[in-house]
């Protein structure tokens, strides 16, 4: 599973490059100048194991139609499991080989054997899993490679507990982005998945972090307000693909109206990332309109998967319908634009490398 991204296959950092004309520099949303007439953005929902399913979806895509995914998308954001995905394709990795590192890396962070049931029951005051672990194995996927090292705009959400505040990790896009980019990819991908109950907080120049999923388990209006916000673009330009991680139809039997601690303990936290995602694409669409958004996913019965547990048979499966479902959809919408090269404002390799702040980078 060992692969140090600093060596990854030039090809995929721009697999169509040499077949097309890139835009001038007036459509480049970093440069002054005209507006882009459109910026596509890739949205990547967070899922534990459930995420291997977006991943999939990619890697058909791109088998099916000929297309390199990066190159159609001028911003990626993801949540979480979707934060992961997001910083392999910012890392040079393609679809394909993320489904195969994800797979093994879902393997070792969540293990099941004969006591996996009782794992909260026997330790209730501690997490499911160890970030030690789910450190080792990203580490051998993203190797050492910073954040500034993407070659794609990213935008991965995490929360602050200390703070109580939204904490979002960004590339250097923008002439203020001057901190994120010395951070490993490992630390933010650390961040983002901090599930609680599952994983530690994850500390990240000494701010302790969770997952992004608590507050942006669908990213897609956090992308829309940074390309709108920071970027410039018009609302009318953007278009956005928000590749879920299944939905599961859930049931919400009476019971649950005067229900207390013991009844919503093993079903909040479903209903929570089910809320907050449906409100998330509601949001989107209307900012956007529905001609700019789609959402790829596949509904399935409740309850046959889990942040935790997730056949990657099943899986792999239902991205292999789904995906041929949605193809059509893909090329008339996204595939026929090319995003503009994306540039580092600061960084390794700009010449404009920022000072190491006071006690560096922990």
């Amino acid at each position: 599973m060992t692969s140090d991204l600093g060596s990854a296959d030039p090809s995929r950092l721009g697999c169509r490059e040499g077949a097309i004309t890139y835009p001038s520099d007036s459509e480049n949303p970093t440069h002054t100048g005209s507006p882009p007439s459109r910026f596509q953005v890739l949205a990547l929902d967070g899922g534990g194991a459930k995420a291997l399913f977006t991943a999939h979806v990619l890697a058909r895509l791109e088998a099916d139609l000929g297309v390199c995914i990066v190159d159609s998308f001028d911003l990626i954001a993801g949540t979480s499991a979707g934060g992961v995905i997001a910083l392999g394709l910012g890392a040079g990795l393609s679809p394909a080989e993320i489904v195969d590192h994800y797979a093994v890396l879902t393997a070792r962070v969540f293990p099941h054997g004969r006591w996996a049931n009782w794992r909260y029951v026997l330790r209730p005051w501690t997490n499911a899993y160890s970030g030690e672990v789910l450190r080792q194995a990203l580490g051998e996927v993203l190797g050492s490679r910073l954040l500034g090292q993407s070659h794609k705009r990213l935008v991965i959400p995490s929360w602050d507990v200390q703070r109580g505040e939204v904490h979002l990790f960004k590339t250097p896009h923008h002439e203020r982005l001057r901190r994120d980019w010395r951070i490993s990819m490992v630390d933010v991908a650390m961040a983002t998945t901090a599930a609680p109950t599952f994983f530690p907080a994850a500390v990240v120049d000494g701010q302790r972090l969770v997952d992004g999923g608590v507050w942006a388990n669908n990213p897609s209006v956090v992308a829309i307000g940074e390309a709108a916000s920071m970027l410039d673009v018009p609302l009318r330009s953007i278009r956005v693909l928000n590749v879920g991680t299944i939905d599961q139809r859930t049931q919400h039997p009476k019971r649950f109206d005067v229900g207390g601690w013991a009844t919503w303990a093993t079903t909040a936290t479903p209903l929570m990332l089910a809320a907050s995602g449906r409100g998330a694409q509601g949001t989107a669409t209307h900012l956007v309109g529905a001609h700019n958004y789609a959402r790829f996913d596949v509904t399935v019965p409740g309850a046959v998967f889990t942040l935790d547990r997730a056949s990657p048979e099943a899986l792999a499966g239902l991205a292999a319908g789904q995906s041929r479902v949605l193809s059509p959809t893909y090329t008339q919408m996204f595939a026929d634009h090319v995003a503009h090269p994306y540039t580092p404002t600061y960084g390794p390799g700009t010449g404009r490398a920022t000072p190491t702040p006071p006690g560096g980078n922990s």
